[in-house]
């Protein structure tokens, strides 16, 4: 009986320990960390055939500096300015709106003039990549900076994934800043937390699922008919 107990003792505190040991910190590969890439080179290895994302975000909206709401969110953004947003709270649809270009389309939720905002820099945080071609590339420590008319990127040199962005308007400048990469099942990285400073309102998205080139359905970025 007593070396029952001792037995089941033994399995018990095994299990805790386990519980509790601190869960190893998976880093990406630094495939290029040996390797000097032209910017062409870096375009071509982070686009590839990325055409679409599907993302299932968590969304803590600041405004100056304070609460706002938070949201859940399912986001399609799709080559060449298409983003459609579902946004849910407590598992409802309070929003469904499309993006394209410079329209915005509300499918369903009340109207906000911040919508397209976040839409279209949702698209430029997640396609990074896109519009810096005519870019000057420069070489940091252990960054790679790019410079186009508009934007600067900072991606790091060993992963090639970004590390932050800004973008300047007319209307104002956007700060970008990623964080925390994650690996999906495809074995692709990227970073899991996305915030975006616009304005008066901040957006920190925690990217928890991140699909490439998902199947998209018959109304995925569908906008509504005209009169």
């Amino acid at each position: 009986m007593l070396k029952m107990l001792f037995k089941l003792f033994f399995i018990s505190s095994l299990l805790v320990i386990t519980a509790c040991a601190p869960k190893p910190v998976l880093t990406p590969p630094m495939v290029y960390e040996e390797t000097v890439l032209s910017l062409d080179e870096i375009i071509e290895k982070v686009r590839g055939d990325i055409k679409a994302f599907k993302a299932i975000t968590d969304i803590e909206i600041s405004k100056n500096n304070r609460h706002y709401d938070s949201i859940s969110a399912s986001v399609l953004v799709k080559m060449p300015d298409w983003v459609h947003v579902r946004m849910y709270k407590l598992g409802m649809l309070v929003k469904d709106f499309v993006v394209m270009g410079d329209s915005l389309y509300l499918l369903s939720g009340k109207d906000d003039p911040n919508l397209k905002k976040f839409g279209r820099e949702f698209h430029n945080a997640i396609f990074w990549w896109e519009n810096i071609q005519e870019g000057v590339l420069y070489s940091s420590g252990s960054e790679y900076i790019i410079r186009e008319r508009n934007k600067e990127v900072h991606i790091d040199k060993a992963t090639l994934l970004p590390l932050k962005q800004k973008i300047t308007t007319f209307e104002n400048e956007i700060e970008i800043t990623y964080e925390k990469p994650i690996e999906e099942q495809d074995g692709y990285w990227h970073p899991s937390v996305i915030n975006i400073q616009t304005g008066d309102f901040s957006f920190t998205v925690n990217l928890k699922k991140l699909l490439r080139n998902p199947t998209l359905g018959e109304f995925d970025f569908r906008i509504p008919e005209e009169g």
